[in-house]
């Protein structure tokens, strides 16, 4: 599982876009998704287990992991059953691209 996440975590850094507007205001934050993949493999359901405090931040976090959702493969051991994982996603204004 942990593995599956990291590995999440470094798909979805390519669809990183941190929003104009959340720049020239200063959001930043961190964002916990949680995301549920069905039995057959995919992306069942996504919500925000932790928000930034700011929803165009918090819905660019769920943007990103379902775009990169899609390039990672599912390990073996996690295959043919339902399960929930949470991914962080951290804007900061410090390091907007990482």
């Amino acid at each position: 599982m942990e593995q599956y996440r990291l590995a999440l975590i470094v798909a979805t850094r390519r669809y990183k876009r941190y929003p104009a507007i959340a720049m020239e205001k200063g959001w930043q934050g961190r964002v916990e998704v949680r995301m549920v993949i069905g039995a057959n493999g995919m992306l069942a359901s996504t919500s925000i287990k932790t928000s930034s405090g700011h929803e165009i931040l918090d819905n660019q976090a769920m943007d990103m992991l379902k775009k990169g959702k899609t390039t990672v493969q599912i390990p073996a051991g996690l295959r043919g059953r339902e399960f929930s994982i949470d991914v962080p996603v951290i804007f900061n204004l410090d390091n907007p691209g990482s």
